[in-house]
C-alpha cells in the first residue's frame, strides 16, 4: 500500500474507528471524503470494501475491492475481503479463487484456509477440502472450526472412525458443543450402540432441552431398546414444537402402530398426508387397510409412493404383503 498523505490517514483512521463502532453512515462519510481527495487510494479503497462487507452491501463492497485490484492485483485485503463477501452471497465457487490467491501470499492463514475448504466441501470438491482442512489443523491442532469441517465432512461421508476422532478432540476443547454431541450420538445410533449414543445425547439435551435433532436420536434410542412409550414421549415434544414436522408425524403414527393403537396411528399419518406426500405414512396407511381387509385402498396408497419413489422397498414389501393377503382372503 501506499502512504497516503497525512489529511487521508487521519479520514482513514477516523472511518475505522467509526465502522468498529458500528456507525456505517458516518463511516462513509468519511472515506468518500478521503476518495475525494485520493481517489485510488488502497487504505480507503480497503476502507470502503471493508464498510459494505461489514454492513452486508457485498456487491458494493466488492466494487471497491476489484477496483483497488486493478492497480494493486496482490492486495490481501481486497482478496480476504472479496472472498468474504462472495461468500456472504452464498457464492461459494467465485470466493475460492480470492481466497486462493490471498493463500499463495499469505501461507498458513488457517482462518482463510479453513473458509476455503468449507467452500470447497459445499462445492462437493471433498479431496481439496480434505487437505485444506488437515493442513489447517497442522499449523493449528486446536482450531475449532478445522476440527469441526473436518470432522463434519468425514459425517456426511459416513467414515465415522474419523470423524469421531475429530469430534472427541473438539469435545476435549469443549465439551459443550451441542451439534457435535448431536453428531456423535447419530453415529453411535448408526452402530445400533443404544447406550452410548443416549449418553450423548442427554449431554445435548442438558445443554439444550428442546433441541430437536437430539431428542429425536433419544427417541430412536429408546425404540431400539423396545422402550417405546418414552420414545413416544421423546418425539411427541418435538411435535409440540413443530406440529408440521411430517418425519415425526409418520415416526410416531408407527410408534402406535407397534402398541395396536391404530385410530392414533392414523391420525398422526393423516395429519402428516394433509401437509404433502409422505412415503412412511402412506405405507402406515397402506397397513391399516390392510388389516381391515380393504386391499384396493392398500394396494393404492404403495403405488403412490411408487409413483414417486420408484423401487422404494419399504413400499414394494408392504404391497407384496397385501397381495399375499388378498390371496388369501381369496381362498
Amino acid at each position: 500500500m501506499q502512504h497516503p498523505n497525512s489529511e487521508v490517514l487521519n479520514l482513514s483512521k477516523t472511518g475505522k474507528k467509526l465502522m468498529r463502532q458500528r456507525r456505517f453512515r458516518d463511516a462513509e462519510k468519511v472515506f468518500m471524503e478521503a476518495l475525494d481527495i485520493e481517489a485510488e487510494n488502497s487504505y480507503v479503497l480497503v476502507g470502503l470494501g471493508d464498510l459494505f462487507r461489514m454492513s452486508n452491501d457485498f456487491n458494493k463492497a466488492i466494487g471497491f475491492y476489484t477496483r483497488l485490484l486493478k492497480s494493486d492485483e496482490s492486495n490481501v485485503f481486497a482478496l480476504r475481503g472479496i472472498g468474504d463477501c462472495f461468500r456472504g452471497l452464498r457464492q461459494p465457487e467465485k470466493a475460492v479463487e480470492f481466497w486462493a490467491r490471498y493463500l499463495e501470499i499469505n501461507r498458513g492463514d488457517v482462518h482463510v484456509m479453513v473458509r476455503l475448504a468449507d467452500a470447497y466441501k459445499s462445492m462437493e470438491m471433498v479431496e481439496k477440502a480434505e487437505k485444506l482442512y488437515i493442513e489447517s489443523i497442522k499449523v493449528q491442532p486446536r482450531d475449532r472450526y478445522a476440527l469441526m469441517g473436518l470432522g463434519n465432512l468425514y459425517y456426511k461421508n459416513r467414515e465415522d472412525d474419523k470423524a469421531l476422532g475429530y469430534f472427541e478432540t473438539l469435545l476435549s476443547l469443549d465439551e459443550n458443543y451441542v451439534a457435535v454431541l448431536t453428531m456423535v450420538g447419530n453415529i453411535y445410533q448408526r452402530r445400533s450402540d443404544y447406550q452410548n449414543a443416549d449418553k450423548y445425547y442427554r449431554k445435548a439435551t442438558e445443554l439444550e432441552p428442546d433441541n430437536s435433532y437430539a431428542l429425536y436420536g433419544l427417541g430412536n434410542c429408546q425404540r431400539g431398546a423396545g422402550h417405546l412409550d418414552e420414545a413416544i414421549d421423546l418425539w411427541g415434544k418435538i411435535l409440540d414444537k413443530e406440529p408440521y414436522n411430517q418425519n415425526i408425524l409418520s415416526r410416531l403414527g408407527d410408534a402406535w402402530m407397534s402398541k395396536d393403537e391404530t385410530d392414533k396411528a392414523r391420525e398422526l399419518y393423516e395429519r402428516s398426508l394433509d401437509l404433502g406426500f409422505d412415503a412412511y405414512a402412506l405405507i402406515g396407511m397402506s397397513r391399516i387397510y390392510r388389516e381391515k381387509g380393504d386391499f384396493v385402498e392398500a394396494e393404492a396408497c404403495c403405488n403412490r409412493v411408487l409413483m414417486e419413489k420408484p423401487g422404494f422397498e419399504r413400499a414394494i414389501e408392504e404391497l407384496s404383503l397385501a397381495l399375499i393377503d388378498k390371496d388369501h382372503a381369496n381362498k
